[in-house]
Protein backbone atom coordinates (compact mmCIF):
# COMPACT_ATOMS: atom_id res chain seq x y z
CA UNK A 1 0.00 0.00 0.00
CA UNK A 2 1.17 3.45 -0.77
CA UNK A 3 1.52 5.98 1.96
CA UNK A 4 -0.87 8.84 2.27
CA UNK A 5 -0.25 12.29 3.61
CA UNK A 6 -2.70 14.60 5.33
CA UNK A 7 -2.43 18.38 5.80
CA UNK A 8 -2.47 19.67 9.35
CA UNK A 9 -2.70 23.33 10.22
CA UNK A 10 -2.25 24.88 13.62
CA UNK A 11 -2.34 28.55 14.46
CA UNK A 12 0.38 29.61 16.88
CA UNK A 13 -0.19 32.89 18.68
CA UNK A 14 2.33 34.66 20.87
CA UNK A 15 1.03 36.81 23.66
CA UNK A 16 2.16 40.35 23.16
CA UNK A 17 2.29 42.64 26.17
CA UNK A 18 2.78 46.35 26.39
CA UNK A 19 5.66 48.26 27.90
CA UNK A 20 4.96 48.87 31.55
CA UNK A 21 1.95 46.56 31.63
CA UNK A 22 3.26 44.62 34.62
CA UNK A 23 1.94 45.70 38.02
CA UNK A 24 3.91 48.56 39.52
CA UNK A 25 6.53 47.51 42.02
CA UNK A 26 6.63 43.91 40.83
CA UNK A 27 10.31 43.24 40.23
CA UNK A 28 11.21 40.77 37.51
CA UNK A 29 14.37 39.29 38.95
CA UNK A 30 15.02 36.33 36.66
CA UNK A 31 16.49 36.90 33.18
CA UNK A 32 13.95 37.78 30.51
CA UNK A 33 16.06 36.27 27.74
CA UNK A 34 19.27 34.26 27.52
CA UNK A 35 21.76 35.27 24.85
CA UNK A 36 25.31 34.78 23.68
CA UNK A 37 27.62 37.82 23.82
CA UNK A 38 26.92 40.31 21.02
CA UNK A 39 29.85 42.10 19.40
CA UNK A 40 32.41 40.56 21.76
CA UNK A 41 36.16 40.72 21.19
CA UNK A 42 38.41 38.11 22.80
CA UNK A 43 42.02 37.80 23.88
CA UNK A 44 43.22 34.31 24.80
CA UNK A 45 46.26 34.11 27.08
CA UNK A 46 49.32 32.24 25.80
CA UNK A 47 48.84 29.87 28.71
CA UNK A 48 46.32 29.14 31.47
CA UNK A 49 46.79 31.33 34.55
CA UNK A 50 45.70 30.12 37.98
CA UNK A 51 45.68 33.49 39.77
CA UNK A 52 45.21 36.20 37.11
CA UNK A 53 44.86 39.88 38.02
CA UNK A 54 43.52 42.53 35.64
CA UNK A 55 44.05 46.25 35.12
CA UNK A 56 42.26 48.53 32.66
CA UNK A 57 42.60 52.29 32.39
CA UNK A 58 39.32 54.12 31.80
CA UNK A 59 38.61 55.29 28.24
CA UNK A 60 41.26 53.09 26.60
CA UNK A 61 40.86 49.90 24.58
CA UNK A 62 43.66 47.93 26.23
CA UNK A 63 44.04 45.66 29.22
CA UNK A 64 46.90 44.33 31.34
CA UNK A 65 46.79 40.84 32.84
CA UNK A 66 49.19 39.70 35.54
CA UNK A 67 50.01 36.00 35.60
CA UNK A 68 52.74 33.70 36.82
CA UNK A 69 55.92 35.70 36.22
CA UNK A 70 54.35 37.45 33.23
CA UNK A 71 52.50 40.63 32.39
CA UNK A 72 50.30 40.41 29.29
CA UNK A 73 49.20 43.47 27.33
CA UNK A 74 46.47 43.47 24.69
CA UNK A 75 44.79 46.30 22.78
CA UNK A 76 41.34 45.29 21.50
CA UNK A 77 41.26 48.13 18.94
CA UNK A 78 44.67 47.61 17.29
CA UNK A 79 45.30 43.97 18.35
CA UNK A 80 48.73 45.03 19.56
CA UNK A 81 49.98 42.65 22.23
CA UNK A 82 53.16 41.83 24.10
CA UNK A 83 54.36 39.90 27.14
CA UNK A 84 56.77 41.17 29.80
CA UNK A 85 58.67 38.65 31.92
CA UNK A 86 59.00 39.05 35.70
CA UNK A 87 61.04 36.04 36.80
CA UNK A 88 62.00 35.17 40.36
CA UNK A 89 65.06 37.24 41.34
CA UNK A 90 65.71 36.60 45.02
CA UNK A 91 63.89 33.55 46.31
CA UNK A 92 62.78 33.95 49.91
CA UNK A 93 62.44 31.44 52.70
CA UNK A 94 58.85 30.23 52.88
CA UNK A 95 57.48 29.29 56.28
CA UNK A 96 55.14 26.74 54.66
CA UNK A 97 57.40 24.79 52.35
CA UNK A 98 56.41 22.13 49.86
CA UNK A 99 53.80 24.05 47.86
CA UNK A 100 54.54 24.65 44.20
CA UNK A 101 53.17 28.18 44.53
CA UNK A 102 55.93 29.00 47.02
CA UNK A 103 58.68 28.86 44.40
CA UNK A 104 56.94 31.03 41.81
CA UNK A 105 56.38 34.72 41.26
CA UNK A 106 52.65 35.29 40.91
CA UNK A 107 51.84 38.87 39.98
CA UNK A 108 49.18 40.04 42.45
CA UNK A 109 48.92 43.77 41.67
CA UNK A 110 48.90 45.84 38.49
CA UNK A 111 47.83 49.45 39.11
CA UNK A 112 48.42 52.97 37.87
CA UNK A 113 51.05 54.65 40.04
CA UNK A 114 52.55 58.01 39.12
CA UNK A 115 53.45 58.13 35.43
CA UNK A 116 53.50 54.38 34.96
CA UNK A 117 52.37 51.06 36.35
CA UNK A 118 53.04 49.51 39.72
CA UNK A 119 53.55 45.76 39.29
CA UNK A 120 53.98 43.55 42.36
CA UNK A 121 54.27 39.81 42.88
CA UNK A 122 54.89 37.09 45.44
CA UNK A 123 58.51 36.68 44.30
CA UNK A 124 58.74 33.10 45.62
CA UNK A 125 58.08 34.23 49.20
CA UNK A 126 60.10 37.41 48.65
CA UNK A 127 57.40 40.00 47.75
CA UNK A 128 58.75 42.30 45.05
CA UNK A 129 57.53 45.38 43.17
CA UNK A 130 58.54 47.11 39.96
CA UNK A 131 57.69 50.50 38.50
CA UNK A 132 57.04 50.09 34.78
CA UNK A 133 57.11 53.11 32.46
CA UNK A 134 56.83 52.68 28.69
CA UNK A 135 57.76 49.00 28.97
CA UNK A 136 60.88 49.82 30.99
CA UNK A 137 61.16 48.25 34.42
CA UNK A 138 62.75 49.96 37.39
CA UNK A 139 65.07 47.91 39.58
CA UNK A 140 62.95 45.63 41.80
CA UNK A 141 62.20 46.87 45.30
CA UNK A 142 60.89 45.33 48.51
CA UNK A 143 57.16 44.73 48.11
CA UNK A 144 56.34 43.46 51.59
CA UNK A 145 52.96 44.78 52.66
CA UNK A 146 51.93 45.40 49.04
CA UNK A 147 52.25 41.86 47.70
CA UNK A 148 51.67 38.67 49.74
CA UNK A 149 54.28 35.97 50.25
CA UNK A 150 52.03 33.42 48.54
CA UNK A 151 48.77 33.85 46.59
CA UNK A 152 46.01 34.93 48.99
CA UNK A 153 42.44 35.86 48.12
CA UNK A 154 41.85 37.78 51.37
CA UNK A 155 43.80 40.86 50.35
CA UNK A 156 43.03 44.45 49.42
CA UNK A 157 45.39 47.03 47.97
CA UNK A 158 44.20 50.58 47.27
CA UNK A 159 46.40 53.03 45.36
CA UNK A 160 45.28 56.63 45.90
CA UNK A 161 47.74 59.05 44.33
CA UNK A 162 51.03 58.43 46.13
CA UNK A 163 49.31 56.71 49.06
CA UNK A 164 49.03 52.92 49.19
CA UNK A 165 46.73 51.10 51.62
CA UNK A 166 46.83 47.37 52.10
CA UNK A 167 45.58 44.45 54.20
CA UNK A 168 48.64 42.30 53.42
CA UNK A 169 50.96 41.03 56.14
CA UNK A 170 54.51 42.38 56.15
CA UNK A 171 55.94 39.31 57.82
CA UNK A 172 55.21 35.60 57.62
CA UNK A 173 55.65 35.29 61.37
CA UNK A 174 53.23 37.96 62.59
CA UNK A 175 50.31 35.57 63.06
CA UNK A 176 47.01 35.31 61.26
CA UNK A 177 45.47 38.60 62.41
CA UNK A 178 44.97 40.77 59.31
CA UNK A 179 45.36 44.52 59.60
CA UNK A 180 44.41 47.47 57.43
CA UNK A 181 47.62 49.42 56.80
CA UNK A 182 48.90 52.56 55.22
CA UNK A 183 52.14 51.29 53.72
CA UNK A 184 53.16 54.29 51.60
CA UNK A 185 52.47 58.00 51.93
CA UNK A 186 52.01 59.88 55.17
CA UNK A 187 53.64 57.41 57.50
CA UNK A 188 52.84 53.78 58.20
CA UNK A 189 49.78 53.02 60.31
CA UNK A 190 47.87 49.83 61.06
CA UNK A 191 44.65 48.84 62.83
CA UNK A 192 44.71 47.38 66.33
CA UNK A 193 44.55 43.60 66.47
CA UNK A 194 41.38 43.65 68.58
CA UNK A 195 39.07 45.78 66.41
CA UNK A 196 38.24 43.06 63.85
CA UNK A 197 37.51 39.36 64.33
CA UNK A 198 38.80 37.17 61.50
CA UNK A 199 37.98 39.76 58.81
CA UNK A 200 37.44 38.85 55.16
CA UNK A 201 38.07 42.01 53.15
CA UNK A 202 35.80 42.94 50.23
CA UNK A 203 36.46 46.48 48.95
CA UNK A 204 38.06 49.77 50.00
CA UNK A 205 37.74 53.31 48.68
CA UNK A 206 38.66 56.88 49.52
CA UNK A 207 36.15 59.74 49.64
CA UNK A 208 36.92 63.44 49.30
CA UNK A 209 35.08 65.88 51.59
CA UNK A 210 34.81 69.67 51.40
CA UNK A 211 37.74 70.10 53.80
CA UNK A 212 40.85 68.01 53.07
CA UNK A 213 41.36 67.01 56.70
CA UNK A 214 37.89 65.41 56.61
CA UNK A 215 38.76 63.07 53.72
CA UNK A 216 37.94 59.48 54.64
CA UNK A 217 38.89 55.91 53.83
CA UNK A 218 36.05 53.42 53.90
CA UNK A 219 36.51 49.70 53.67
CA UNK A 220 33.97 46.90 53.60
CA UNK A 221 34.47 43.47 55.10
CA UNK A 222 32.89 40.43 56.76
CA UNK A 223 33.88 39.20 60.17
CA UNK A 224 32.87 36.63 62.78
CA UNK A 225 29.73 37.62 64.65
CA UNK A 226 30.48 38.29 68.33
CA UNK A 227 26.93 37.09 69.07
CA UNK A 228 27.36 33.32 69.40
CA UNK A 229 23.69 32.50 70.07
CA UNK A 230 22.29 29.69 67.85
CA UNK A 231 19.85 31.96 66.01
CA UNK A 232 22.49 34.60 65.21
CA UNK A 233 24.24 34.50 61.80
CA UNK A 234 27.80 33.25 61.89
CA UNK A 235 29.12 36.21 59.91
CA UNK A 236 28.29 39.88 59.94
CA UNK A 237 28.95 42.49 57.24
CA UNK A 238 30.66 45.75 58.14
CA UNK A 239 31.81 49.11 56.89
CA UNK A 240 34.77 50.79 58.60
CA UNK A 241 35.97 54.40 58.44
CA UNK A 242 39.38 56.01 58.87
CA UNK A 243 40.53 59.61 58.45
CA UNK A 244 43.07 59.93 55.65
CA UNK A 245 45.14 62.48 57.60
CA UNK A 246 45.29 60.32 60.74
CA UNK A 247 48.73 60.86 62.32
CA UNK A 248 48.59 57.98 64.76
CA UNK A 249 48.57 58.12 68.53
CA UNK A 250 50.67 60.16 70.93
CA UNK A 251 52.05 57.31 73.04
CA UNK A 252 54.69 54.76 72.11
CA UNK A 253 52.02 52.02 71.99
CA UNK A 254 49.69 53.94 69.70
CA UNK A 255 52.10 55.94 67.54
CA UNK A 256 51.76 53.50 64.61
CA UNK A 257 48.05 52.78 65.01
CA UNK A 258 45.04 54.28 63.28
CA UNK A 259 43.26 56.37 65.89
CA UNK A 260 40.07 57.13 63.94
CA UNK A 261 38.86 53.58 63.27
CA UNK A 262 35.15 52.88 63.75
CA UNK A 263 32.98 50.13 62.29
CA UNK A 264 29.24 49.72 61.72
CA UNK A 265 26.98 46.88 60.66
CA UNK A 266 25.48 46.81 57.17
CA UNK A 267 21.87 45.58 57.17
CA UNK A 268 20.37 43.79 54.15
CA UNK A 269 17.12 42.09 55.21
CA UNK A 270 13.92 41.45 53.26
CA UNK A 271 11.20 42.94 55.52
CA UNK A 272 8.54 40.64 54.02
CA UNK A 273 10.22 37.25 54.33
CA UNK A 274 12.64 38.36 57.10
CA UNK A 275 15.37 36.74 55.03
CA UNK A 276 18.77 37.97 56.17
CA UNK A 277 21.48 38.42 53.56
CA UNK A 278 24.48 38.70 55.83
CA UNK A 279 27.36 37.60 53.59
CA UNK A 280 28.82 40.64 51.82
CA UNK A 281 30.22 39.41 48.52
CA UNK A 282 31.15 42.54 46.56
CA UNK A 283 30.73 46.32 46.57
CA UNK A 284 30.50 48.89 43.79
CA UNK A 285 30.74 52.64 44.41
CA UNK A 286 28.66 55.06 42.31
CA UNK A 287 30.14 58.55 42.86
CA UNK A 288 28.15 61.79 42.83
CA UNK A 289 29.10 65.47 42.76
CA UNK A 290 28.07 65.75 46.40
CA UNK A 291 29.90 62.99 48.29
CA UNK A 292 26.86 62.50 50.54
CA UNK A 293 24.84 61.34 47.54
CA UNK A 294 27.48 58.85 46.42
CA UNK A 295 26.04 55.35 46.64
CA UNK A 296 27.28 51.96 47.73
CA UNK A 297 25.79 48.98 45.89
CA UNK A 298 26.37 45.99 48.15
CA UNK A 299 26.04 42.45 46.81
CA UNK A 300 25.06 39.97 49.52
CA UNK A 301 24.42 36.22 49.63
CA UNK A 302 23.04 33.89 52.29
CA UNK A 303 23.51 30.28 53.35
CA UNK A 304 20.82 29.10 50.91
CA UNK A 305 22.66 30.40 47.85
CA UNK A 306 20.35 33.35 47.17
CA UNK A 307 21.59 36.88 46.45
CA UNK A 308 20.41 40.40 47.23
CA UNK A 309 21.51 43.90 46.29
CA UNK A 310 21.20 46.61 48.93
CA UNK A 311 21.99 50.26 48.19
CA UNK A 312 23.37 52.70 50.78
CA UNK A 313 24.39 56.35 50.68
CA UNK A 314 27.64 57.69 52.06
CA UNK A 315 25.58 60.44 53.67
CA UNK A 316 23.80 57.83 55.79
CA UNK A 317 27.06 56.01 56.56
CA UNK A 318 28.71 59.26 57.65
CA UNK A 319 25.70 60.14 59.81
CA UNK A 320 25.84 56.77 61.58
CA UNK A 321 29.51 57.24 62.45
CA UNK A 322 29.04 60.86 63.57
CA UNK A 323 25.90 60.52 65.69
CA UNK A 324 25.69 56.98 67.03
CA UNK A 325 26.83 55.93 70.47
CA UNK A 326 29.58 53.35 70.82
CA UNK A 327 28.37 49.84 71.50
CA UNK A 328 29.03 48.84 75.11
CA UNK A 329 30.30 52.27 76.18
CA UNK A 330 28.33 54.28 78.74
CA UNK A 331 30.95 56.77 79.88
CA UNK A 332 31.18 60.48 79.08
CA UNK A 333 31.83 61.62 75.53
CA UNK A 334 35.24 63.31 75.16
CA UNK A 335 35.59 66.70 73.50
CA UNK A 336 37.05 65.07 70.39
CA UNK A 337 34.62 62.26 69.66
CA UNK A 338 35.84 58.79 68.61
CA UNK A 339 36.21 58.64 64.83
CA UNK A 340 36.34 62.43 64.49
CA UNK A 341 38.92 63.82 62.05
CA UNK A 342 41.11 66.47 63.67
CA UNK A 343 42.67 69.45 61.81
CA UNK A 344 45.76 68.79 59.71
CA UNK A 345 48.93 68.17 61.67
CA UNK A 346 47.15 67.36 64.94
CA UNK A 347 46.90 64.02 66.74
CA UNK A 348 43.80 62.36 68.11
CA UNK A 349 43.81 62.86 71.89
CA UNK A 350 44.95 59.83 73.86
CA UNK A 351 41.67 59.65 75.82
CA UNK A 352 39.63 59.54 72.60
CA UNK A 353 41.81 56.81 71.11
CA UNK A 354 41.57 54.61 74.20
CA UNK A 355 37.76 54.75 74.14
CA UNK A 356 37.53 54.00 70.41
CA UNK A 357 40.14 51.25 70.58
CA UNK A 358 38.22 49.37 73.27
CA UNK A 359 34.76 50.11 71.78
CA UNK A 360 35.27 50.26 68.00
CA UNK A 361 31.68 49.45 66.97
CA UNK A 362 28.83 51.97 66.83
CA UNK A 363 25.35 50.98 68.01
CA UNK A 364 23.35 52.28 65.06
CA UNK A 365 23.33 50.12 61.94
CA UNK A 366 23.53 51.27 58.32
CA UNK A 367 20.25 50.54 56.54
CA UNK A 368 19.53 50.53 52.79
CA UNK A 369 17.94 53.35 50.86
CA UNK A 370 14.46 53.05 49.44
CA UNK A 371 10.97 52.29 50.72
CA UNK A 372 10.89 50.00 53.71
CA UNK A 373 14.69 50.02 53.93
CA UNK A 374 14.55 46.84 51.88
CA UNK A 375 16.89 45.31 49.27
CA UNK A 376 16.73 46.68 45.76
CA UNK A 377 15.93 43.10 44.78
CA UNK A 378 16.82 39.52 45.61
CA UNK A 379 16.61 36.21 43.77
CA UNK A 380 17.86 32.62 43.86
CA UNK A 381 20.92 33.14 41.69
CA UNK A 382 24.36 33.17 43.31
CA UNK A 383 26.13 36.32 42.22
CA UNK A 384 29.81 36.96 42.88
CA UNK A 385 30.57 40.40 41.40
CA UNK A 386 28.63 43.60 40.77
CA UNK A 387 29.12 46.65 38.57
CA UNK A 388 26.82 49.63 37.97
CA UNK A 389 26.68 51.91 34.92
CA UNK A 390 24.54 55.03 34.65
CA UNK A 391 23.14 55.45 31.15
CA UNK A 392 21.05 58.21 29.58
CA UNK A 393 18.24 56.72 27.51
CA UNK A 394 17.11 58.27 24.24
CA UNK A 395 14.45 60.39 25.97
CA UNK A 396 16.99 61.92 28.35
CA UNK A 397 16.04 59.89 31.42
CA UNK A 398 18.94 58.38 33.34
CA UNK A 399 18.95 54.80 34.56
CA UNK A 400 21.32 52.65 36.58
CA UNK A 401 22.10 49.32 34.94
CA UNK A 402 23.56 46.58 37.13
CA UNK A 403 25.91 43.90 35.82
CA UNK A 404 26.03 40.83 38.05
CA UNK A 405 28.49 37.99 37.49
CA UNK A 406 27.14 34.56 38.43
CA UNK A 407 29.01 31.49 39.64
CA UNK A 408 28.29 29.83 36.28
CA UNK A 409 30.30 32.04 33.93
CA UNK A 410 27.40 34.31 32.93
CA UNK A 411 26.40 37.93 33.59
CA UNK A 412 22.92 39.23 34.37
CA UNK A 413 22.02 42.71 33.16
CA UNK A 414 19.47 44.34 35.48
CA UNK A 415 17.96 47.81 35.03
CA UNK A 416 16.51 49.98 37.81
CA UNK A 417 13.11 51.32 36.76
CA UNK A 418 10.54 53.49 38.56
CA UNK A 419 8.32 50.44 39.11
CA UNK A 420 11.08 48.08 40.24
CA UNK A 421 13.97 46.26 38.62
CA UNK A 422 13.91 44.19 35.46
CA UNK A 423 16.46 41.48 34.70
CA UNK A 424 16.89 42.18 31.00
CA UNK A 425 19.18 39.40 29.84
CA UNK A 426 21.57 36.66 30.89
CA UNK A 427 24.76 36.93 28.84
CA UNK A 428 26.49 33.56 28.60
CA UNK A 429 30.02 34.96 28.57
CA UNK A 430 31.78 31.65 29.15
CA UNK A 431 29.54 28.79 27.92
CA UNK A 432 31.89 26.31 29.60
CA UNK A 433 30.96 28.02 32.90
CA UNK A 434 34.53 29.14 33.60
CA UNK A 435 34.74 31.18 36.83
CA UNK A 436 34.73 34.93 36.27
CA UNK A 437 37.81 36.32 38.02
CA UNK A 438 37.30 39.96 37.06
CA UNK A 439 34.61 42.26 35.68
CA UNK A 440 35.72 45.82 34.90
CA UNK A 441 33.38 48.56 33.64
CA UNK A 442 34.63 51.27 31.30
CA UNK A 443 32.00 53.97 31.76
CA UNK A 444 33.37 56.33 29.11
CA UNK A 445 33.36 53.71 26.34
CA UNK A 446 30.37 51.71 27.67
CA UNK A 447 32.13 48.34 27.55
CA UNK A 448 32.79 45.50 29.97
CA UNK A 449 36.04 43.59 30.41
CA UNK A 450 35.39 40.10 31.73
CA UNK A 451 38.32 37.87 32.62
CA UNK A 452 38.85 34.19 33.41
CA UNK A 453 41.95 32.04 33.83
CA UNK A 454 42.31 31.61 30.08
CA UNK A 455 40.95 34.75 28.39
CA UNK A 456 39.47 38.20 28.65
CA UNK A 457 36.50 39.50 26.66
CA UNK A 458 35.57 43.05 25.71
CA UNK A 459 31.76 43.29 25.63
CA UNK A 460 29.70 46.31 24.53
CA UNK A 461 27.13 47.24 27.14
CA UNK A 462 24.31 47.78 24.65
CA UNK A 463 24.25 44.39 22.86
CA UNK A 464 20.97 45.32 21.18
CA UNK A 465 21.42 42.45 18.73
CA UNK A 466 20.13 40.12 21.44
CA UNK A 467 16.60 41.27 20.53
CA UNK A 468 16.79 39.62 17.08
CA UNK A 469 15.61 42.59 15.02
CA UNK A 470 12.20 42.27 16.65
CA UNK A 471 10.44 45.50 17.62
CA UNK A 472 8.34 43.96 20.39
CA UNK A 473 11.30 42.10 21.88
CA UNK A 474 13.37 45.29 21.85
CA UNK A 475 10.70 47.51 23.40
CA UNK A 476 9.49 44.97 25.99
CA UNK A 477 13.06 44.48 27.20
CA UNK A 478 13.00 48.06 28.55
CA UNK A 479 16.72 48.23 27.87
CA UNK A 480 17.82 51.89 28.19
CA UNK A 481 20.71 51.26 25.78
CA UNK A 482 18.41 50.26 22.93
CA UNK A 483 15.61 51.85 20.94
CA UNK A 484 13.58 51.11 17.82
CA UNK A 485 13.46 53.44 14.82
CA UNK A 486 12.98 53.13 11.08
CA UNK A 487 12.35 49.40 11.26
CA UNK A 488 15.58 48.48 13.06
CA UNK A 489 16.86 48.19 16.60
CA UNK A 490 19.73 50.71 16.83
CA UNK A 491 21.62 51.34 20.00
CA UNK A 492 20.91 54.80 21.37
CA UNK A 493 24.66 55.09 21.95
CA UNK A 494 25.22 55.31 18.19
CA UNK A 495 21.94 56.78 16.93
CA UNK A 496 20.44 59.84 18.66
CA UNK A 497 16.71 60.35 18.93
CA UNK A 498 14.95 62.46 16.33
CA UNK A 499 14.46 66.11 17.33
CA UNK A 500 15.41 65.21 20.89
CA UNK A 501 12.38 62.95 21.23
CA UNK A 502 12.67 59.36 22.44
CA UNK A 503 12.32 56.43 20.11
CA UNK A 504 8.73 55.25 19.62
CA UNK A 505 7.56 52.62 22.10
CA UNK A 506 4.74 51.27 19.95
CA UNK A 507 5.27 48.51 17.43
CA UNK A 508 3.16 47.46 14.44
CA UNK A 509 0.88 44.52 15.19
CA UNK A 510 2.29 41.25 13.89
CA UNK A 511 0.46 39.20 11.31
CA UNK A 512 -0.89 36.16 13.17
CA UNK A 513 -3.33 35.07 10.47
CA UNK A 514 -0.80 33.24 8.38
CA UNK A 515 -0.77 29.43 8.43
CA UNK A 516 1.97 26.94 7.76
CA UNK A 517 0.90 23.75 5.99
CA UNK A 518 2.86 20.66 7.00
CA UNK A 519 2.31 17.18 5.59
CA UNK A 520 2.72 14.29 8.00
CA UNK A 521 2.49 10.52 7.55
CA UNK A 522 -0.71 9.02 9.04
CA UNK A 523 -0.31 7.41 12.47
CA UNK A 524 3.14 8.97 12.89
CA UNK A 525 4.38 11.45 15.48
CA UNK A 526 5.26 15.00 14.62
CA UNK A 527 6.27 17.88 16.88
CA UNK A 528 5.61 21.55 16.29
CA UNK A 529 8.04 23.55 18.35
CA UNK A 530 7.36 26.99 19.83
CA UNK A 531 10.79 28.34 20.79
CA UNK A 532 10.74 30.41 23.94
CA UNK A 533 12.47 33.78 23.61
CA UNK A 534 11.16 35.82 26.54
CA UNK A 535 10.78 34.16 29.92
CA UNK A 536 8.36 36.93 30.93
CA UNK A 537 5.82 36.11 28.21
CA UNK A 538 3.00 33.57 28.10
CA UNK A 539 2.97 31.29 25.07
CA UNK A 540 -0.34 29.85 23.84
CA UNK A 541 -1.18 27.05 21.41
CA UNK A 542 -4.50 27.50 19.61
CA UNK A 543 -6.47 25.05 17.49
CA UNK A 544 -9.52 26.30 15.61
CA UNK A 545 -9.50 29.47 17.73
CA UNK A 546 -9.54 27.48 20.99
CA UNK A 547 -6.72 27.59 23.54
CA UNK A 548 -5.26 24.10 23.85
CA UNK A 549 -2.04 24.75 25.82
CA UNK A 550 -0.40 27.61 27.67
CA UNK A 551 3.23 27.88 28.75
CA UNK A 552 4.53 30.49 31.17
CA UNK A 553 7.48 31.19 33.41
CA UNK A 554 5.91 29.76 36.55
CA UNK A 555 7.42 26.45 35.44
CA UNK A 556 10.51 27.33 33.39
CA UNK A 557 11.19 25.10 30.39
CA UNK A 558 13.42 25.52 27.33
CA UNK A 559 10.60 24.96 24.82
CA UNK A 560 6.83 24.82 24.73
CA UNK A 561 5.74 21.43 23.33
CA UNK A 562 2.21 20.31 22.52
CA UNK A 563 1.53 16.73 21.48
CA UNK A 564 -1.30 16.24 18.96
CA UNK A 565 -2.67 12.67 19.26
CA UNK A 566 -4.28 12.69 15.82
CA UNK A 567 -5.23 15.02 12.99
Amino acid sequence: MGSRSSPAALLLALWLGQLGAWPAGRPKVNPRIIAAPQGAKEYVFPRWERFPVFFHQENTSSIYVGGEGRLYYYDFATRENYTEEFPVKNEGQCVTSGNLEDSRNYLTLVEQYGDGLLVCGTGACAPTCWNVTQRKESPPWDGRGIAPFTPDSNTLVVVDGQDIYSTIKKSQQNGKIPRFRRVRGGGELYTSDTVMQNPQFVKATTLRHEEPHQDKIYYFFREDNPDKSPEAPRNISRVAQLCKEDKGGTSSLSASKWTTFLKATLICVDPVTKGNFNWLQDVFIVPAGDWRRSKVYGLFTNTWGSSAVCVYSFGDIDSVFRTSRLKGYSGPTPEVKPGQCVPSGQHTPSETFKIADSHPEVEERVEPLGPGRSPLFHNKHRYQKIGVHEVAAAGGQRYNVLYLATDKGSIHKVVELPDGVQNIVEIQVFPSKDPIHSMILDHARAVLYVGSSSRVLELPMDMCGAYRNNCHSCVLARDPYCGWANGSRPSHLSLPSENGKPFPVSCPLPNINGTLNISVTPFSRYYLNCSIESHYATYNWYHEDELVKSCNTSRPQPDCFHFIPSV
